[in-house]
C-alpha cells in the first residue's frame, strides 16, 4: 500500500478566539503604558499654530542628540505660513535637518536649521500657502 500524506483540514478561526486575542494585545499595550515604553503611547503633536502656540517658554529635547530646546515663539502670518524658533545653549552641534523632537504633549517633527550670528537660535519655517 502506498504512504499517502495526510491532508489537515484547515482551522477556523473562532469570534472568541480573535475576541481574545485582540483583549491580549490591548492589554499588552496598557501594561507597555504603565511601566513606561513611551515608544508605543507617544502621540505627535499636529505642526499647527493652534497647537503650538500655548508650548512657547517649555522645552522640547531633540531626539538624536538630547539636547533641549526651548520654543521661543511661533511667528505666525496665519495659519498657512509661521516660523518655530527654538533656543539652545549652543547650535554647533545642531546642523539644518529633519529631527524628532520629543514634548511632554508628543512629538515634533520638524526640519530645524540654526539662524542668526548668536548660536542660539534654531529655526523651522512652515508655509503651506501653496
Amino acid at each position: 500500500m502506498p504512504h499517502r500524506p495526510s491532508v489537515v483540514a484547515p482551522r477556523t478561526v473562532s469570534r472568541r478566539t480573535v475576541l481574545t486575542a485582540g483583549a491580549g494585545a490591548a492589554g499588552a499595550v496598557a501594561l507597555a503604558a504603565a511601566v513606561g515604553v513611551p515608544s508605543l503611547v507617544r502621540r505627535s503633536l499636529p505642526l499647527t499654530v493652534g497647537a503650538l502656540a500655548p508650548l512657547v517658554g517649555t522645552t522640547f529635547v531633540e531626539d538624536e542628540t538630547g539636547r533641549r530646546l526651548e520654543l521661543a515663539a511661533v511667528d505666525a502670518a496665519d495659519d498657512a505660513r509661521f516660523r518655530l524658533r527654538f533656543t539652545a545653549d549652543g547650535t554647533d552641534d545642531l546642523p539644518s535637518a529633519t529631527r524628532t523632537l520629543h514634548h511632554a504633549d508628543g512629538d515634533l517633527l520638524v526640519h530645524l536649521g540654526p539662524v542668526g550670528h548668536e548660536g542660539r537660535t534654531l529655526e523651522a519655517v512652515v508655509d503651506r500657502s501653496v
